[in-house]
């Protein structure tokens, strides 16, 4: 019998196979419905662009119907968990039409359960073969060729998918995810890029391109991207708040500094300790100093004076601003704490003499 873990994936198989046997010319469901295929959007192509022609070379049966009742014959049992029946009438199916399609899908699925991985491959290999038009299908078994540990095989699915429909992002969202499990980021960024410029409307593109280059610590470039992902959501302060993590980590503390204080009057609590501290950090090298010690006391308030780093800043920020008094209660404080540390010591000597 099927394990009760994977059941629910075979169901959603069966109900695919089971729809795509109906006689030609019938809706049937597409292999986007698969648990595994993701969500297509249709909006961001343009208004020129024309529906993919049906494939003129595809294969039709006369023998077709018959195979038909026999693959659902093979459904029953698969869906009671009899594997080794349904693969025997799933044979006895391909020797009248051996074009089948369904027959390649549910064999799949059957060596998949059955522990038959060359079998499966073999079986997904045939439905690739059978489906070259099929941008869908090309999409589905590219992901399931990539859990199956055939990496190039599934970026090749992919590729052709993205080939039959230029204009759908999801193909490209996929291979790029791809391309970053295997550490090929570069790739990743090249898939997104030529797809941004194909649908420069995106709303997607700039966060996956933002996201890689952060990660990448390229900061100048990812600021870029979420500057275009804040233009398409200006009341989304998430993407803004990443907007400004770039742009303080690439030298623009100006920029960072205002787009921090928009996040912050939106949500006082939605900064994180390091942003807090990118914030006040900016504010200080701006010579914004009573903006800038207002962020700090706020962060060691909030940290119970724990935090080295902004107890410095704290007190860089008051010697700054001229109140020694209140700079050297800072420092002061902070030396009981950690005495021996050096930058303290520096700020220390820093301390106007009595």
């Amino acid at each position: 019998m099927v394990g009760p873990a994977r059941f629910s994936l075979l169901q959603t198989f069966f109900l695919f196979c089971a729809t795509s046997l109906v006689c030609c010319g019938c809706q049937s469901l597409a292999i986007s419905n698969f648990p595994f295929a993701a969500k297509q959007t249709k909006d961001l192509q343009p208004a020129d662009h024309k529906p993919e022609p049906a494939n003129p070379h595809q294969r039709v049966s006369p023998y077709n119907v018959q195979a038909n009742e026999i693959v659902q014959q093979a459904l029953d049992h698969y869906s009671k968990g009899e594997l080794r029946q349904a693969k025997i009438l799933l044979a006895s199916a391909r020797e009248i039409d051996p074009g089948h399609i369904g027959t390649f899908e549910i064999e799949a699925q059957l060596s998949y359960d059955m522990g038959d991985q060359r079998q499966y491959l073999q079986s997904l290999r045939a439905i690739r073969a059978a489906s070259p038009h099929d941008s869908d299908k090309q999409s589905a078994i590219g992901t399931l060729f990539f859990q199956a540990g055939q990496t190039q095989e599934g970026m090749a699915c992919l590729k052709r998918a993205i080939e039959l429909k230029p204009y759908d992002e999801d193909y490209a969202l996929k291979l790029a995810a791809f391309y970053e499990q295997t550490g090929r980021s570069d790739d990743a960024h090249q898939v997104l890029l030529r797809a941004l410029h194909t649908m420069s409307g995106s709303r997607r593109l700039p966060i996956a391109l933002g996201r890689i280059s952060e990660a990448n610590q390229q900061w100048k470039q990812a600021s870029i991207y979420y500057t275009m992902v804040v233009n398409h959501f200006p009341n989304n302060h998430i993407w803004r708040k990443h907007r400004a993590r770039c742009l303080y980590y690439s030298g623009d503390y100006s920029a960072a500094f205002e787009d921090f204080i928009i996040c912050q009057k939106n949500d006082p609590k939605s900064l994180s300790l390091s942003e807090m501290i990118a914030f006040g950090d900016s504010a200080l090298r701006l010579r914004k100093l009573d903006q800038a010690q207002h962020i700090f006391d706020q962060i060691s308030t909030a940290h119970q004076h724990q935090l080295l780093h902004v107890e410095i800043l704290r007190g860089l920020c008051a010697i700054n601003r001229g109140q020694s008094i209140n700079a050297k209660t800072i420092i002061d404080t902070a030396r009981t704490k950690w005495p021996a540390d050096p930058t303290l010591l520096q700020v220390a000597a820093l301390l106007p003499a009595k």
